[in-house]
């Protein structure tokens, strides 16, 4: 048995040893190198598979979020494995292999990314014929120094962000729940803040309303009357990229369920404070207008700025920091060996919003040209806008289609619709853009579980 798992111990090292020297092995002729596995990077590397060229992915995350979804998991309306592909699934081992590491820096002269290893911080080099940078954004905090990670706030971006916000919640209802815990102290515990007016913030809310009166009411039937949700938002509206009504649709609908929308407002800060009859630390949100709100759970979801290897590299940049790119996704100055996509990049004659579908179609367009399907120079990419939607709770949806079609021409005119009929076309749109039969599977089968039994309210 011993020599059995030695012997198979030996064969996965090696085949680390062989999958390491693949990437950074060679001159890199015919090697095309995609930084990131998120909308982009993974659609373009599964697009590539079986190519003729050697495809090469450098990412700290082995695998792909399928973000639209995110809000939901961070109730258990969905559980966490069914919203995410490994990016090796999608790679031939053929002519592709994968590493997880952080890229640092580029080398453009010789043609050399300098990467990280996520695990032990070792550094190592690779060579690139041909260059695609879809390193993504993070969260945006806009210099507010107290809005930090841990203790109850959180950032609603990746996995682990859901995963530590679901803990938090159920920590928050069973602390409320243990016997002598004071009136006050339930009320910051059961306070909920949801800083941003896009749709991320607005189908949190939403989850979290629906999470609280169909599975909350059942089994924390005592703490109801203490739960107090709060969505801030700095601009003038809700959702402020959809059409007028849908904005007014959704906050009545926010309103009517008790949910407190301060437009106009922002965060400037969070701090610490006491009370004696607290048992647990406590915390609370600082407002523009000078008003301090309790928390419990605090969600910051408001704003998109460049990670950090994108502020790093000396290549031409828009003043909010995305890499610019020319309407053929070549990186200024580089034509010929690198193209950026997704939102760390932005065309200066025709920028696109930094959305999911924006960074798909222009995986599916730089795929033609490795392929060899269409010439680098023969044709534009064209965004082709499918519209907006989002889930609103309590089984609606909204759906703008007003801007549908590519802008300026073949705009078509699509009506615009909410409740049930908006949440099944939601739904079926981004089941219908999963890419394995598994999450094809357990996608619908979670929501049938959670409609019919309800949400797990476990904490592990």
């Amino acid at each position: 048995m011993i020599r059995r798992t030695w012997i198979a111990a030996s064969k996965r090292s090696t085949t680390v040893s062989k999958t390491l020297e693949g990437i950074v092995g060679g001159s890199g002729q015919n090697r095309i190198i995609i930084l990131g596995t998120g909308w982009g990077g993974y659609n373009l590397t599964r697009l590539l598979k079986d190519c003729d060229k050697e495809i090469r992915v450098v990412s700290p995350s082995n695998h792909f979020l399928f973000t639209p979804l995110l809000p939901s998991t961070a109730v258990g309306t969905l559980e966490f494995r069914c919203i995410q592909e490994p990016i090796r699934t999608v790679l031939s081992p053929k002519n592709g292999a994968f590493v997880q590491a952080k890229a640092r820096s580029i080398d453009t002269e010789s043609k050399t990314i300098e990467c990280e290893s996520t695990f032990n911080n070792e550094k190592f080099s690779v060579n690139y014929d041909k260059l695609v940078i879809a390193v993504g954004v993070k969260t945006n905090t806009f210099g507010i120094e107290s809005i930090t990670e841990g203790d109850g706030v959180y950032f609603l971006k990746h996995l682990y962000h859901a995963r530590k916000i679901r803990n938090n919640i159920i920590d928050c209802f069973e602390k409320a729940a243990v016997p002598g815990t004071s009136k006050e102290e339930r009320k910051r515990l059961l306070s909920f803040i949801v800083v941003g007016g896009g749709p991320t913030s607005c189908e949190f809310v939403s989850e979290l309303h629906d999470f609280v009166t169909n599975d909350i009411q059942r089994h924390y039937r005592d703490m109801l009357p203490y739960v107090s949700v709060t969505l801030v938002e700095a601009g003038p509206s809700l959702l402020s990229t959809f059409d007028k009504n849908l904005q007014n649709y959704t906050q009545s609908l926010f309103e009517n369920r008790d949910i407190n929308v301060k437009l106009g407002c922002s965060v400037t800060g969070i701090e610490e404070y006491t009370d004696e009859t607290f048992r647990f630390p406590a915390k609370r949100a600082v407002l523009g207008d000078g008003t301090k709100l309790p928390f419990g759970t605090f969600i910051w979801s408001a704003g998109l700025a460049p990670v950090k290897f994108t502020d790093n590299l000396d290549l031409p940049k828009a003043p909010n920091g995305r890499i610019l790119v020319d309407e053929l996704l070549r990186v200024k100055g580089h034509e010929d060996s690198i193209w950026a996509l997704g939102d760390a990049a932005i065309c200066e004659t025709e920028p696109q919003p930094q959305l999911a579908q924006v960074a798909r179609q222009q995986a599916i367009y730089l795929s033609k040209v490795f392929r060899g399907e269409q010439k680098a120079d023969q044709e534009k990419f064209k965004f082709f806008n499918l519209g907006s939607m989002a889930s609103v709770g309590e089984m609606k949806g909204i759906y703008d289609g007003s801007n549908v079609g590519v802008k300026g021409d073949t705009e078509i005119s699509v009506p615009k619709i909410s409740g049930f009929l908006a949440l099944l076309m939601w739904r079926f749109a981004y089941w219908g853009r999963q890419t394995s039969i598994q999450n094809k599977f357990l996608i619908p089968m979670h929501w049938f579980k959670t409609l019919i039994f309800g949400r797990d309210i476990s904490r592990f």
